[in-house]
């Protein structure tokens, strides 16, 4: 594939020599670009056909985009790990907002900023929106891996990393449908972001658990480095011309983007300080901080709701996206089970570091490369469903992959919960693994396939949008809640059973994570119909030009990100065939 790709660059793609100056109009499309070049230098083969300068210029871009993927997941994976290091170095000891804090904040803010990014992107292209991000995360890594025993800089640090990976996650999208038509070329950029992401996942629990608990530091200063190495990689391979502003005449809903984000900051902040935070004469009663955190997030998000649907002129979320018959309940569904796996990722990489919670109990516990290793099957799975995952859609009816996909959700925490101590790996450890793969990537599979389906053409880089703020916000909201449940569940049953109040915890913690997906598979049974002829269509509609699964699933999740306005994309290719109309006249009476 990458043979026959690299020998038609000439005809699979059209643009210009990399010019990182300001924002410029550009063609949107091979036919605009033809009318662009018409119109302002004479004819040349190299304007015409080749985006970069050269086959080294392409595959730094490539590099670039697929590292963008890598760092988002690597930073999301190891840090689970960093942050179990937590209570023996101080980092993460807070009488406040708890373990999990530091966790959250980065899937918080990164969703709470994606749909302000991509309108950012929608007005004024990928290109700059894009190297901020890039620029944004190398600085607060860095600052990060300084200053790892700060429990302030390093909240303020992980914020910050979530706001550069919402800058930079759909700009990515943006550069990628500017410069590439559709075909198997563009397919095969997108098949290589998507692979990127088990990659990511396990390289970040590889480098963590691999560090020693005094060098923590180098976790954040690796991303610090290759985040630098992807700004230069853009700066020089990223043709900035073809990326620059497209659509001028879109507005930011800036008193949306601020009512959104504030109220989910508080919620958040609201549930995350419950179990730290009580009132002194009452106790187990939640303390002026709680109540005022969630009451004033939740009236924020109420006037959103209410702004949004009758005031707004451009709002970031329209209501019609959820007109669509069960999109409503599947988003809800698709919540508890993101839920499910925040609860289970965080909790099972400090549960298997307990020294109760392993083979041989006592002082034992597993740490170092070898819980890495434990995590491999995910890594392994996720290579393989990222390739067959959109085969499966065409041999296996829809509803049956989603109540499948609930089934593993329910069991790989609840594998946890049931499993004597001290834990067994191939018995419970792994398949909890492999079911948990099976949930994230078939839920993730399926939410693009059907949201993008049932969506209309100006919805669907917004689709895209919606399935990544599902994920991370379900597990920025499900980490304080597991929490909160897990201090119950050990203050309740301590002493008990001849168990640790700690393993407890887990339990409780695993025990709401099951039950998070249970909820999701009761709304998926009762209230989710999925159309197989849409979810057909869809998928052979992405798939043209292409044989990679793995490509098909990233083009459905792209969409263009909202990028390409419908509207100028047909006004520049009526005046590319104009153009091309002319240029034949001119021709024929030559």
């Amino acid at each position: 594939m990458q043979v026959s790709s690299r020998n038609s660059i000439a005809d699979a793609v059209a643009g210009a020599v990399p010019d990182h100056g300001g924002f410029e109009s550009v063609p949107a499309s091979p036919s605009a670009a033809s009318a662009h070049s018409h119109a302002s230098s004479p004819p040349s083969s190299v304007h015409e056909h080749n985006t970069f300068r050269h086959t080294a210029a392409e595959i730094g871009f490539c590099f670039t985009i697929a590292m963008t993927q890598f760092l988002t997941e690597y930073l999301i994976s190891g840090f689970a790990i960093e942050l179990s290091k937590g209570p023996s170095s101080g980092a993460t000891q807070s009488t406040s907002t708890g373990k999990f804090w530091p966790a959250s904040l980065l899937s918080l803010i990164l969703s709470a900023m994606l749909l302000i990014f991509a309108r950012l992107s929608d007005m004024y292209g990928g290109y700059m929106c894009f190297m901020f991000g890039v620029v944004w995360l190398a600085i607060w890594t860095l600052i990060a891996g300084f200053w790892i025993n700060s429990m302030l800089i390093l909240d303020i640090s992980r914020a910050m990393q979530g706001l550069a990976i919402a800058a930079f996650m759909p700009s990515t999208f943006a550069m990628v449908g500017s410069i590439y038509p559709e075909g198997p070329r563009k397919n095969f950029v997108l098949g290589l972001y998507s692979g990127c992401a088990p990659l990511g996942f396990f390289g970040g629990l590889l480098i963590a658990a691999a560090l020693p608990v005094d060098q923590s530091g180098w976790y954040f200063w690796i991303a610090a480095g290759l985040s630098g190495i992807t700004f230069v990689t853009a700066f020089l391979t990223v043709p900035s011309e073809r990326t620059a502003r497209r659509t001028p005449d879109r507005k930011m809903d800036w008193i949306g983007a601020v009512l959104i984000t504030t109220g989910l900051i508080l919620v958040s902040y609201g549930l995350a300080v419950e179990p730290y935070v009580r009132h002194s004469q009452q106790p187990g009663f939640p303390s002026w901080v709680v109540i005022g955190s969630l009451t004033l997030g939740l009236v924020l998000l109420a006037v959103a709701l209410w702004y949004e649907g009758w005031c707004a002129k451009c709002p970031l979320l329209p209501f019609d996206f959820f007109a669509p018959k069960s999109v409503k309940a599947f988003c809800m569904a698709c919540l508890c089970f993101y839920a499910t796996y925040g609860a289970w990722l965080y909790n099972s990489v400090r549960f298997f570091q307990d020294p109760t919670g392993v083979a041989g109990g006592g002082s034992s516990s597993t740490s170092g490369t070898e819980l890495a290793i434990w995590f491999l099957p995910t890594a392994i799975g996720g290579v393989v469903l990222c390739v067959v995952g959109g085969l499966l859609l065409h041999i296996v009816p829809i509803m049956v992959l989603l109540l499948l996909s609930a089934l593993a959700w329910i069991a790989a925490p609840l594998l946890l919960v049931l499993a004597p101590l001290p834990l067994e790996y191939w018995k419970f450890v792994m398949p909890s693994m492999i079911c948990a793969t099976l949930g994230i990537d078939l839920t993730f599979t399926i939410s693009i396939v059907f949201i993008s389906s049932v969506q209309p053409l100006e919805y669907q880089g917004l689709a895209g949008a919606v399935c990544s703020i599902l994920v991370n916000l379900a597990m920025s909201f499900a980490l304080s809640i597991s929490e909160i449940v897990s201090k119950k569940a050990a203050s309740v049953m301590q002493g008990s059973s001849g168990v640790s109040p700690t393993t407890w915890g887990y339990r409780g913690a695993f025990t709401y994570a099951a039950a998070s997906a249970a909820v999701g598979f009761i709304i998926c049974a009762l209230l989710v119909r999925i159309s197989r002829s849409a979810v057909d269509s869809k998928a052979e509609g992405g798939r043209r030009g292409s044989t990679s699964s793995m490509s098909t699933m990233a083009e459905m999740r792209l969409g263009s990100w909202g990028v390409q306005n419908e509207a100028a994309r047909s006004r520049l290719q009526g005046e590319a065939a104009r153009s091309r109309l002319q240029g034949e006249a001119a021709r024929s009476n030559v």
